[in-house]
């Protein structure tokens, strides 16, 4: 996940230090001294990826663990106002050695890419690149290239490829929503959109906890007529397929720096129905991404806070569904004085560990000649146990964690 997906609210090795009170399992690729390097698993003697000098985005495939990566010229960056071309690389296990991605899918169509963001689909087989003019697809395994859906960034796929879901409408682009396609779901079904809202709204009301009901209290049906006044997280599918998860605030309203309150929704991918998970009570901020770990029973929450205009903190949470707790991991406290930037996270492969890459950068040291952004060697990535949120390791510099599997 890249930091300007983070952000839109919204992307590794010489060991910095590392403490262990168990061992996280799960293959990690990230960036780090302008070249990607991979591990088999924290802890483990890191690989820098031939060919990857000049690396700037990188994903690992979640069946797989295929590397894709876009190389730049010297300085490139991907959030510049015109981003230079990319050239796309592929490394597979054990990462020994690169080849373009140009020499697998023949054709010179996409030989390089403006692109802002790289993500695998949820089954593995076709890499897509978002750049501001359109998005570019490769798949691996027809060995073809293609045109992606303008919302390839905001969607997601099960691993079997049958359901996706994303944000969309099936009546008007302009109406924000969940889109889900699956079983029981075809062609197309709406789970809410801020024209109808219904679906949330009955969930909230079915909710007992008081932390609902103070929400419920607040929405108003007249400003939820208002487009403006909606927002919802990406949904994502469970590996398997069986359910989506997403954020809303149901209307409630944006502030400030998209200050609002929303809360977490579940939907049953079988019987295409919509529960709100009421234990997590509701999150004030913004979140800006809620995602399934791969065996679908926890959820990782990232929220950003508008404390004040010199304060902006990220908070991550990691969520038990089965247990219904959830835990806030410290590596996005803050020391006094400064803020905590969240770069990219993802779940490792065993479920249990979350690799972050966060920095705590000084509000005086942000300004528009650096984007409002830490430089990368301010970052560190930790892993941490989702469960008690020790630290498992640490890498610094290292940003544009990628996580695939065993």
């Amino acid at each position: 996940m890249t930091a300007r997906r983070l952000g839109l609210a919204l992307a590794m090795l010489c060991v910095a230090s590392a403490s262990s009170s168990g061992a996280a399992a799960g293959r990690l690729a990230y960036l780090k001294g302008g070249a990607a390097w991979t591990v088999g698993a924290p802890g483990q003697v890191a690989r820098q990826v031939p060919n990857s000098r000049g690396a700037v985005l990188l994903d690992l495939s979640p069946t797989d663990g295929t590397l894709a990566f876009l190389v730049g010229p010297p300085g490139a960056d991907i959030h510049a106002e015109h981003v230079p071309a990319l050239r796309p690389w592929l490394s597979r296990p054990p990462y020994t050695a690169s080849v373009p991605l140009g020499s697998l899918v023949p054709g010179p169509t996409f030989s390089t890419v403006r692109a802002r963001w790289l993500a695998w689909e949820g089954d593995g087989h076709a890499l897509i690149a978002g750049t501001d003019e359109g998005n570019a697809g490769w798949n691996l395994a027809r060995r073809k290239t293609f045109l992606p859906d303008q919302s390839a960034l905001y969607q997601s796929t099960s691993q079997s490829g049958e359901v996706t879901a994303m944000l969309g409408s099936v009546q008007s682009p302009d109406d924000l929503g969940v889109l889900l396609y699956g079983p029981g779901a075809r062609p197309g079904t709406e789970i809410f959109t801020w024209k109808q809202p219904q679906n949330l709204i009955k969930a909230l009301k079915d909710a007992p906890q008081p932390a609902l009901r103070r929400f419920l209290a607040d929405l108003d049906p007249q400003a939820q007529a208002d487009e403006v006044s909606w927002t919802a997280t990406p949904p994502h599918v469970t590996r398997d397929g069986r359910r989506v998860y997403f954020a809303s605030n149901a209307g409630w309203g944006v502030g400030s720096a998209g200050t609002t309150t929303s809360a977490v929704f579940e939907v049953d991918v079988a019987s295409v129905k919509v529960r709100v998970l009421g234990w997590l009570g509701t999150f004030s901020g913004s979140v800006l991404d809620v995602l399934p770990s791969p065996d679908g029973q926890k959820l990782l929450i990232l929220l950003a806070r508008h404390d004040s205009n010199a304060q902006i903190n990220t908070f991550v949470y990691a969520a038990d569904l089965a247990g219904k707790r959830i835990k806030e991991l410290a590596a996005t406290s803050a020391p006094n004085g400064t803020l905590s930037t969240l770069n990219s996270a993802c779940w490792l492969a065993d479920s249990r560990s979350v690799a972050l890459s966060v920095a705590y950068p000084r509000p005086q040291d942000l300004n528009q000649r650096n984007g409002f952004e830490p430089p990368a060697a301010a970052y560190t990535l930790s892993v941490k146990d989702a469960v008690d949120g020790k630290t498992l390791h640490r890498v610094s510099g290292a940003t544009g964690v990628a996580c695939g599997p065993k």
